[in-house]
């Protein structure tokens, strides 16, 4: 029996033998209470309406950067009323600096504070420990929302029907918040809710908190939260919403008009099961991915940016893997080597019954003259045990890609205890199994060595941290609707880091960090495939929020197989041990203009090669924005040598919060491909959102700006609530 094998037996038995005991709970701590109203106060960012008199506010927040467990600078007072239909939040946010003080430069949608003054919220309306709704409002008014799941995982492409107004005054400001309880699964029984709030003093770079205070934690671990008590005959209406839409897509060059009318309906089948439809699926408004020149041997992990999938994603989370080997990717739904196909009609049940939390995805392609008909399924199924942990199974089927089906089976246990250590650390760990069946003909026909094992342990008790990957992937383990980066594989990663504090009167450094990491990969004879050593590596960030950081690294690859890196230059077969080094830094993204850059210089193969990379981001006021970057990679090897450019820019103007328009242009020297993206977007009343967007693609071989496709679209998308 391997290691990795022996560790995915002997670790949960472990973690249950050595897991400290608990600490006290936040929920002994003196809860919350709400006020219900019989009048709703006015969502226009003051808080001067009679409803906000109703209620005692919470104001013993806690700092915890830079100093956990100390004083806030300032007072912070948190108000949570209600009616029968919505939840209301206030947040004061009193400023000795006054209006001038505060940082109000963001108002995009869904782009998290980035440097401004914040506030932040998290929901457990079920008080499962594990799952809720995050929401994040900048003083400038931006409104940021997700899911909460496994206890501090979020989702940040959910976008739930809710608004938020702020106001800034000489006293500080203020940020006024109401959720429709239509937008949230909730018990409508229970009196109590978990509930916990962050605030971000930027200029200081100071947070506070009102529960879980320590460095390690995080407003979005809702075990910790706080209690709020009060909440009785809360209304959901019959819980449906209905989002019927209709697209309009011009292929200019092609002269094609499209017209496509399609629907997506979600039905809360009681206070914690949600049905959702989809018919005619479209994602015309979604943002383009980054653009990626690949210079290595595997596959690139693009993550998932549209909404329907995003929505309750965490539900399908698997074995704590990040990327690989993961037995669900949602991007393996309608895209086939990169190539977009029709999607038909989807299904989705997700939801609890007592200690079970269950998600199902069905969805039915449009038909393929190629790959024929394909209807896509995934399973998952969690059940609590102890008290933040689980075990689960996962069942996917179907193929995307290819004609013929596939079928995967998984099973994992998650272990989390957040107060380890007598409520100072945490501790994570995951183990997990799969195995994957294929009939798709000279694949792999006798279906041998198909499995994959592994598991995840980690430590986070300020000031360190460890953390352990390992896993066993199969010669022809085959998740066709998951994302393998290396088949036939052992895999190995460890990393442990050190922080040390200053005080603000000591220096003007505020921490420096000293880590180490080691990724290690081996075929399954135990021959090394990759191994990449980082030597100690050196962080130091100042109390302004400048940092800048080095390390040196050691790296082998070894090749059994030619290589080509780009269009005629082949690697040859052999082991290559290379040296390198980097030094990189970054200003704070709470000035109007930040910059940040690196340069690392290392062996490569057979030769050498220098990475640069170079950032500028402009924020001068709430209504624009920029970004831009650009990297050179300068290769020298004995095959050939050549350059890699790539550039991109994002340009945002910010009308208002509900209003905005987005430019994205991406290019690199490879392809010689300029893409401009320009996307307007206007949230006309909560959830009724209005999107034109307009792709143009550019040959620009030789200096020259030839337009190879251009497509505009023009999408309207309505949401009612019943």
């Amino acid at each position: 029996m391997s290691i990795p094998q022996r560790c995915v037996i002997v670790l949960p038995l472990l973690i249950l033998a050595i897991s400290p005991a608990r600490a006290q709970d936040p929920g002994e701590l003196l809860p919350a209470v709400a006020a219900r109203l019989e009048a709703p106060p006015t969502i226009d960012g003051v808080l001067d309406d009679p409803a906000w008199k109703l209620v005692t506010p919470v104001d013993d927040f806690t700092q915890s950067n830079p100093v956990a467990g100390g004083s806030p600078s300032e007072r912070t007072e948190l108000f949570i009323v209600y009616d029968s239909r919505h939840l209301y939040i206030g947040v004061r946010c009193h400023d000795s600096g006054g209006r001038d003080a505060i940082l109000a430069r963001q108002t995009r949608r869904d782009q998290g504070s980035q440097g401004d003054d914040a506030v932040y919220i998290s929901i457990d309306t079920n008080e499962d420990g594990l799952t809720g709704y995050y929401f994040d409002v900048t003083a400038a008014g931006a409104r940021t929302d997700g899911l909460i799941d496994h206890d501090g995982a979020l989702g940040n492409s959910w976008d739930g029907i809710w608004e938020a107004r702020t106001s800034i005054d000489d006293g500080g400001w203020s940020a006024e918040i109401a959720i429709p309880f239509a937008t949230m699964t909730l018990d409508r029984e229970s009196p109590t809710w978990k509930v916990n709030a962050e605030r971000s003093i930027a200029r200081k770079h100071e947070t506070v908190r009102w529960r879980n205070w320590r460095r390690e934690g995080s407003v979005r671990q809702v075990s910790q939260a706080g209690t709020v008590e009060g909440f009785e005959r809360l209304e959901q209406g019959r819980g449906l919403t209905l989002k019927p839409f209709i697209s309009l897509k011009e292929d200019i060059k092609g002269h094609e008009l499209d017209v496509e009318p399609g629907a997506d309906l979600f039905y809360r089948l009681n206070s914690q099961i949600t049905l959702a439809l989809t018919y005619n699926t479209d994602f015309a408004e979604t943002e383009v991915d980054d653009r990626v020149v690949n210079l290595t041997r595997f596959p690139v992990f693009f993550p998932e940016r549209r909404d329907f999938f995003l929505e309750d994603a965490g539900v399908f989370d698997f074995g704590g893997i990040h990327q690989s080997p993961k037995p669900f990717f949602s991007r393996r739904i309608g895209i086939v080597g990169g190539e977009e196909k029709g999607i038909l009609a989807g299904a989705r049940l997700t939801g609890r019954t007592g200690a079970l939390r269950f998600g199902a995805m069905s969805v039915q392609m449009d038909h393929d003259e190629v790959l024929g008909d394909k209807n896509l399924s995934v399973l998952r199924l969690q059940r609590d045990v102890l008290d933040e942990s689980s075990i689960g199974m996962i069942v996917t089927n179907g193929d995307p890609a290819r004609r013929g089906g596939n079928t995967l089976v998984g099973l994992d246990f998650n272990y989390r205890d957040s107060d380890a250590f007598a409520g100072t650390g945490l501790v994570t760990a995951d183990v997990f199994a799969q195995g994957t069946y294929t009939t798709i003909s000279g694949v792999d026909d006798d279906n041998a060595d198909t499995s994959a094992i592994g598991g995840r342990f980690g430590i986070d008790r300020d000031p360190w941290d460890c953390n352990a990957f390992f896993a066993r992937i199969g010669e022809h383990y085959d998740p066709a609707l998951g994302f393998v980066s290396r088949r036939g594989r052992y895999e190995h990663d460890y990393s442990a880091g050190y922080t040390w504090r200053f005080d603000e009167a000591e220096s003007i450094i505020r921490s420096v960090r000293l880590s180490t990491n080691t990724s290690v990969y081996t075929y399954l004879d135990s021959t090394i495939d990759t191994l990449n050593l980082n030597l100690p590596a050196v962080a130091v960030s100042t109390h302004s929020g400048d940092a800048v950081s080095g390390r040196l690294f050691f790296t082998r690859d070894n090749l059994v197989d030619p290589f080509e890196i780009v269009d005629g230059v082949t690697i040859p077969v052999g082991t290559y041990d290379n040296l390198g080094t980097e030094l990189s830094f970054g200003t704070t993204a709470s000035r109007p203009v930040a910059a940040g850059g690196t340069v690392r210089r290392y062996g490569f193969y057979s030769g050498d090669r220098w990475d640069y990379t170079a950032t500028l981001a402009l924020r001068p006021g709430p209504y624009f924005s920029a970004n831009a970057a650009y990297s050179i990679n300068d290769i020298d090897l004995p095959e050939g040598s050549f350059l890699v450019r790539q550039f991109s820019m994002r340009a945002s103007v910010q009308f208002t919060p509900d209003l905005s328009w987005d430019n994205t242009v991406q290019w690199d020297n490879r392809s010689d491909d300029l893409g401009l993206n320009s996307r307007v977007r206007w949230e006309f009343h909560p959830g009724h959102e209005l999107f034109v967007v307009y792709n143009e693609g550019y040959n620009v071989d030789g200096g020259s700006f030839r337009s190879e496709r251009r497509a505009v679209t023009i999408k309207l998308g309505l949401a009612f609530q019943f």
